[in-house]
């Protein structure tokens, strides 16, 4: 790994770290380095990083505006992906490549 790429990844890592939704987005930019063009809901959110409702929605409120999260309504649903900005996204996939233990 370059150094550029350490540097974009712990960029990464203070952003998610910053506030008390800091392990929600922590597990949701991981979530999403494993799952980086797939779109989900809240409740998919919810069920799969055993966060609670709450925790999800405070998480990505931060990750939208930041535009590390992309958000569209399909048929009155509401799903959540990583942004398709190629600058925003690679500190993101290098973050979940190395995961909670690289930290």
């Amino acid at each position: 790994m370059t150094a550029t790429h350490v540097r974009t990844a712990k960029k990464a890592h203070v952003f998610v770290e910053e506030d008390a939704e800091g392990r929600a987005k922590r597990e949701l930019l991981i979530f999403w380095g494993m799952h980086p063009n797939a779109k989900f809901d809240k409740s998919a959110i919810s069920y799969a990083l055993g966060c609670t409702r709450t925790e999800i929605e405070r998480a990505l409120v931060g990750l939208l505006e930041t535009g590390l999260v992309d958000q569209c309504v399909s048929n009155g649903v509401t799903l959540y992906s990583l942004t398709r900005n190629e600058e925003k996204r690679h500190p993101i996939l290098t973050y979940a490549t190395h995961g909670h233990d690289w930290w």
